[in-house]
């Protein structure tokens, strides 16, 4: 999917490209068995690496952030030549839906609000060859928290070119792929709200001012405070869930 350039200068000025917390990513992380002190995690999709640091400060290990877009990446390369963490942390650009890594290279697979890209069930299918024996994979997507949404609700997600489903759904979609769900952790509404969408507001009336006037980016800001909007108002129906997954 091809996205406008305005759409990425957005984004690049948010300190996430999705919802999440700090807090949240611990959490989940916590529920994983130990991982090996030399760990090899893999962080697909991880924008401008918010969780990849949050990763390197609760492991070890080696972790590779892989996204598609450069300048997230430059965000990334410029904290660990920073921090001097050069020897644990390097940055892929490549998609997600074609990793340039051997099978079965990787104990652990993070990937936070980035696989709807290519579909959930695809996504677990894509990614676990590159698990080992034995690895744990941990996502987070989109999905129904009560049933029978309200039609603009069902109606607005349908327009975004996503139809959620029930978790218990999602944890059907698990087995399918031949994965052992080991948890499920639902983002707290601060993870939506407080890293997310408050910046995104404040960026939208910043654009608004210099991008206003132009139909195609005005077009895109409109969009962007309408998900803000339906979230607001529909946040009991559906959020994220994060899934703990083992490659048994």
């Amino acid at each position: 999917m091809q996205l406008p350039a305005f759409f990425y200068t957005v984004f690049e000025s948010l300190p996430r490209q999705g919802p999440g917390c700090t807090a949240a990513t611990r959490k989940v992380f916590s529920l994983l068995p130990p991982l090996p002190q030399d760990a090899k995690i893999l962080d697909i999709g991880c924008g401008s690496g918010t969780q990849t640091r949050d990763l390197a400060a609760l492991t070890t290990g080696h972790i590779t952030a892989v996204d598609n877009h450069q300048p997230f990446l430059d965000t990334i390369d410029a904290w660990v030549k920073k921090t001097g963490k050069a020897d644990r942390i390097k940055t892929v650009c490549a998609s997600m839906d074609a990793l340039p890594f051997g099978k079965g290279r990787f104990d652990l697979i993070w990937s936070e609000g980035a696989i709807f890209i290519i579909g959930f069930e695809q996504g677990l299918k894509t990614w676990k060859p590159f698990l080992k024996k034995g690895g744990y994979m941990v996502v987070s997507d989109a999905d129904w928290f009560e049933p029978n949404p309200p039609a603009e609700l069902a109606k607005w997600w349908e327009s975004e070119g996503y139809v959620p489903v029930s978790e218990d759904e999602m944890k059907e979609r698990v087995k399918r792929a031949g994965l052992r769900l080991i948890a499920t952790y639902r983002l707290p509404e601060a993870g939506w709200w407080d890293n997310y969408l408050v910046p995104l507001l404040a960026r939208i009336a910043e654009f608004r001012k210099t991008h206003g006037k132009n139909p195609a980016d005005a077009a895109l800001l409109d969009s962007l405070e309408h998900e803000a909007d339906m979230y607001r108002r529909f946040k009991r129906y559906y959020g994220y869930t994060f899934f703990v997954m083992q490659n048994v």
